[in-house]
């Protein structure tokens, strides 16, 4: 098939180097170029402030659109609003990696155990290159949402504090530095000992082949959806 790749920076040429492999047409197009016709799909990987606009460019032109930029959560009401009077359909995601998206799942098991023993004290921390403009990660925040919601005593995820952390909460912790690509850790630390969840991404790749699996999944299909929906019928 036909699909618009948004935004040529290095996650945009990764992207149409997978699209081709994978036996589809890439059409690249920088920020300020017109949503181009007769693409089935787009992929964005482009920056938060453009993301409400190009949506709305890919309603009208082909009602089928994946989202891998990060940064615009604060508007992801509106733009599901565009996508539902548009009947359209969606994937969007804090990363499109198969491999984040399994560690998910693989901490969200780890944290229902840890969530039993009190003295384990959760966190997360996250590595990201320099000119990454969203910190903590997209990543990083869902994290903290499966530890949020785990049931252990640390409910409460922070980013900054003065003083000892308050006892009801955990740390998010970011740290943005040369050319990283991708790590996160989450830790559970007694004292005593301490539990490490890591991942740590190599190239760009993963990133770029889940935004074009998203995009053959979403072509077919109607409605908002996460990348979990994308993985629940790859791991069926």
């Amino acid at each position: 098939m036909k699909v618009a790749v948004v935004g040529y920076g290095k996650m945009g040429r990764e992207t149409e180097s997978v699209l081709r492999e994978r036996g589809h047409e890439a059409v690249c197009i920088d920020l300020d170029d017109s949503f181009p016709e007769g693409c089935a799909v787009g992929i964005d990987f482009t920056q938060p402030e453009a993301v409400v606009d190009n949506v709305r460019a890919a309603m009208a032109a082909c009602g089928r659109y994946v989202v891998g930029t990060t940064g615009w959560s604060d508007r992801q009401d509106e733009v599901r609003r565009i996508v539902e009077q548009a009947g359209g359909g969606l994937v969007c995601a804090s990363n499109f990696s198969l491999g984040v998206n399994l560690y998910y799942r693989v901490v969200k098991y780890a944290a229902g155990l840890m969530a039993r023993f009190s003295d384990y004290d959760p966190y997360v921390l996250e590595k990201h290159h320099r000119q990454k403009k969203d910190a903590p990660s997209g990543t990083a925040k869902v994290l903290a949402g499966i530890l949020e919601v785990s049931g252990g005593p640390r409910k409460r995820a922070i980013e900054h504090f003065e003083g000892a952390i308050p006892g009801d909460a955990f740390h998010v912790a970011a740290v943005r530095a040369g050319g990283i690509i991708g790590e996160h850790v989450v830790g559970f630390d007694s004292g005593i000992d301490e539990i490490l969840i890591e991942h740590r991404a190599r190239t760009r790749r993963g990133l770029a082949t889940g935004a074009v699996i998203a995009a053959e999944w979403i072509a077919t299909r109607q409605g908002w959806h996460g990348f979990e929906a994308v993985l629940d019928d790859l791991t069926r």
